[in-house]
């Protein structure tokens, strides 16, 4: 049996530190391209927190929402203090896997990938997890879903350079 905590929306500085580093490599990764983070930061500081060998991970996921996903996704720039539904919604997919909830990960991805697409993405998802959870970064079960995205589920491309990255 699994305790979630409801904690209403939550920004960015009041996450737990397991949660800042994954959104903070997940935004850097998903906005690569830019001049910094560079992937050689990114894998600098995951190495600090001892989960370097959770980037090749973080980069399939990425992939795999660039290459299937049916429904955008918003993703803030790395420093940014806010955090979208989606990031929250990835953070509760990656919490699951760390507690081998796998049903609830699949589901979450469901939410913006093709049942396909988010079997692909169950393999780095759990190998991340994994990776953070050997680190001692265990990512709370925070079981938050806006009105907002209750209320929208429209089928949208997910365009390189789309509005819901910024």
């Amino acid at each position: 049996m699994h305790q979630s905590t409801y904690t209403g929306s939550l920004d960015l500085p009041a996450l737990s530190a397991a949660e800042r580093l994954f959104i903070w490599g997940f935004r850097a990764k998903a906005r690569s391209g830019g001049a910094v983070p560079t992937a050689t930061d990114i894998k600098q500081v995951y190495d600090h927190f001892r989960v370097g060998d959770a980037v090749p991970s973080l980069e399939s996921i990425i992939e795999i929402f660039a290459c299937t996903a049916h429904t955008a996704i918003a993703v803030h720039c790395p420093t940014c203090p806010r955090m979208s539904d989606s990031e929250h919604g990835i953070l509760r997919a990656i919490a699951a896997a760390q507690q081998e909830r796998i049903d609830v990960a699949r589901e979450q991805f469901e939410c913006w990938l093709p049942p396909v697409g988010a079997d692909w993405a169950l393999a780095p998802v759990c190998g991340l997890a994994t990776i953070f959870r050997m680190a001692g970064l265990i990512l709370p079960d925070r079981h938050v879903r806006s009105f907002e995205h209750d209320r929208t589920m429209a089928m949208k491309s997910w365009f390189v350079g789309s509005p819901t990255l910024h």
